[in-house]
């Protein structure tokens, strides 16, 4: 269950109902400002908010770019053993390909070490490389946990 505390902060928060859109059930920009009314005395001086002029000019069909899900996302965290059934002729290449996977090297090093969740994107990519070099190998990841994507 979403808590007023597990919000990040200086999320923009979307203020329209069922009636102005189709999605609010389950967009925790929405779910977010309804418990807002929950708050009780840990209500925010300022917030952000999506344009509720926005929202009303959104057509029925068309799907919100602002949209967030409300169901939880697998993460991986942390890659320390991921090389460690990979050909040593292979390594250096696999290696470099694995750190080609995330935009920077340092958040190579970040999600190695598990101080930095590896998405569901960079896990296939990661998975990619293993599959185009031939590794029979899945890619082993330290652990997974589920989490909302934000």
């Amino acid at each position: 269950m979403i808590q007023l505390q597990d919000v990040p902060r200086a999320y923009t928060y979307c203020f329209a109902g069922l009636d102005k859109c189709p999605q609010c059930g389950t967009c925790l920009r929405a779910i977010a400002a309804r418990l807002l009314g929950q708050g009780g005395n840990q209500q925010p001086q300022t917030l952000h908010a999506v344009n509720p002029c926005y929202v009303a000019g959104l057509s029925g069909s068309s799907a919100c770019p602002l949209y967030r899900p409300d169901t939880p996302v697998r993460f991986a965290r942390g890659m320390m053993h991921l090389f460690d059934d990979v050909p040593v002729k292979l390594a250096s290449v696999v290696r470099a390909r694995v750190v080609a996977c995330f935009s920077s090297e340092r958040y190579f090093y970040l999600s190695r070490n598990g101080k930095r969740l590896i998405s569901p994107e960079e896990q296939e990519r990661i998975a990619a490389v293993f599959r185009d070099m031939g590794l029979d190998a899945a890619p082993c990841f330290d652990g997974y946990e589920q989490t909302l994507v934000w």
